[in-house]
């Protein structure tokens, strides 16, 4: 995006209902900082500035929050405080997890209402560098702004976000609903992984292809967006479908012989699927040919789960965005 401007469709959205990131940041009667992870059912008592300086590690479960402190300006010892995270769903999702989770984090610490989305995602970037998780803007901003939106960023060192809507016609917004299944195949991943070896194939970009699929992907993004406005859910497919492809061509190893496995078993009821995020496992979005056939794709999965982690999860689009008591 530095050099060729970002382009990214993204939605936000809750699972089964509801919306699984939650952070939350309480004062201390003494001046030390304990952070607690709900989800991992860890804790740990900070008690110097140095272990908060110590935040390097992506290993480290409470590498996040130490960043996301150091990235706010907080300075040990002025006051205490007590960090709660919690993030109900898988690592390593393709969903955006830690980058959103950042973000509720720094929105917390800041506890600025209403909510400065520039700034909070300016320095979700910066904590995700201070981790050494690599990764852009696309992930927190899908996740602080509400419901489906394109978004798109000119080239330059510093990148600034500008967002526009997309709103599908009634119609085709509850055919998209009931077509559309969100599935996790099971596979855990490091995004990092994945996007050093698309950085070293851009920069070593040979015979102009590297740079070749990265104009195609982002074309392909802009043609989901019009499709979606315009509620032509079968050229929505096809532009899906090409942004796969072009993915794969990118780095071999956004899949895997499983996911492949995967869509191979659903091909006669599916119109267009591909991995979120960066790929190489995690969940999986599919849009089924129609709405019989997405509950053929249910069952399919349901009888032939490909390990035991795997299944389905109810999603709809989150029309709130980031949210701050």
């Amino acid at each position: 995006c530095n050099r060729e401007g970002g382009l990214v469709l993204a939605a936000a959205v809750t699972l089964a209902g509801r919306r699984p990131v939650e952070v939350t940041v309480s004062p201390r009667r003494d001046r030390f900082v304990k952070i607690v992870s709900k989800d991992l059912g860890k804790r740990r008592l900070i008690r110097s500035a140095a272990e908060i300086a110590d935040c390097h590690d992506p290993h480290d479960w409470c590498c996040l929050a130490k960043c996301a402190l150091a990235v706010t300006g907080f300075e040990f010892g002025s006051r205490g405080l007590d960090i709660v995270l919690s993030a109900d769903l898988p690592k390593g999702s393709g969903l955006g997890t830690s980058s959103i989770l950042g973000a509720a984090t720094i929105a917390a610490l800041l506890g600025e209402c209403p909510i400065d989305t520039a700034k909070v995602g300016e320095l979700t970037l910066r904590l995700e560098q201070e981790m050494r998780t690599g990764g852009g803007w696309q992930d927190q901003f899908a996740g602080l702004l509400p419901g489906v939106k394109i978004m798109r960023s000119k080239p330059g060192k510093t990148q600034s976000v500008a967002a526009e809507p997309v709103r599908m016609p009634v119609a085709a917004a509850a055919d998209f609903q009931t077509r559309s299944l969100l599935y996790f195949t099971g596979q855990k991943r490091m995004a990092r992984n994945i996007l050093r070896k698309v950085l070293a194939f851009y920069a070593e970009n040979p015979h102009n292809f590297a740079k070749i699929l990265v104009t195609s992907l982002k074309e392909n993004a802009e043609k989901c967006a019009k499709a979606l406005k315009q509620g032509d859910l079968d050229a929505f497919a096809t532009a899906v479908n090409a942004y796969w492809r072009d993915k794969k061509l990118l780095d071999p190893g956004s899949t895997n012989e499983r996911v492949d496995a995967i869509v191979e078993s659903i091909a006669p009821w599916t119109a267009a699927v591909t991995l979120c995020g960066a790929g190489g496992g995690g969940f999986m979005y599919i849009l089924a040919k129609t709405a019989a056939d997405a509950a053929k794709i249910r069952r399919q999965l349901g009888r032939n789960a490909p390990s035991k982690y795997s299944r389905f999860y109810d999603f709809a689009i989150d029309e709130r965005g980031l949210s701050i008591e």
